[in-house]
């Protein structure tokens, strides 16, 4: 009795581990081969005028500010569920740009960023010049990207110059909100102009 009794622990036993190796290389499989999939969501741009940024005076007080009356920030955590993945961080955050406009106009866009209890702060600044790419009738992407980076770490311009569609990215340090503020272009006369920005 005691040798059968031996030999059903055994078989169980050997039956609890091949449980727990097949459970561990399905999820390493799982890990190796699933991806947090984002969606792009258009950032709200407030129009300023001349690059003026926040006014010095009222816009960098702790909170979020709503410059120019208009500006609804973009909540990273509120939309990181609802805007195409299930996951409550956001690492790092890829913009692109387009507009109603002819080809190399271009537009300037301050790109800010805030944490809960802070204030504002400037990430970068952004030259985009639209080139032939087309999104529709009369609509352009932006080919060309210049960076004037303010940022804690490397703002990266990847595809500029290239009559596609030019893409910055930058490491999202942790901040809760994003927003943008597109300035008086220097060529040409853009409008519409929005910016794309999905984030992983």
């Amino acid at each position: 009795m005691k040798k059968y009794m031996g030999k059903v622990s055994a078989v169980f036993l050997l039956f609890l581990m091949t449980i727990f190796w097949t459970a561990t290389i399905s999820y390493n499989l799982r890990a190796v081969l699933s991806t947090k999939v984002s969606a792009y969501t258009n950032l709200v741009v407030s129009a300023a005028g001349a690059e003026t940024d926040l006014i010095a005076a009222t816009g960098y007080s702790v909170g979020v500010p709503v410059p120019g009356g208009t500006l609804g920030p973009f909540d990273l955590r509120a939309h990181s569920s609802a805007r195409g993945g299930s996951a409550m961080e956001a690492n790092s955050a890829v913009f692109t740009c387009f507009a109603t406009c002819n080809e190399n106009d271009d537009v300037t866009i301050s790109i800010y960023g805030i944490s809960d209890g802070g204030a504002p702060e400037r990430i970068g600044s952004l030259l985009l010049t639209f080139g032939t790419a087309i999104r529709s009738s009369g609509v352009r992407w932006a080919d060309t990207c210049v960076a004037t980076d303010t940022h804690i770490t490397t703002i990266i311009v990847s595809d500029s110059g290239n009559n596609r569609i030019v893409k910055v990215t930058l490491d999202t340090t942790g901040y809760r909100y994003m927003y943008a503020i597109a300035h008086t272009t220097t060529t040409g006369a853009a409008t519409g102009i929005t910016v794309p920005l999905r984030y992983f």
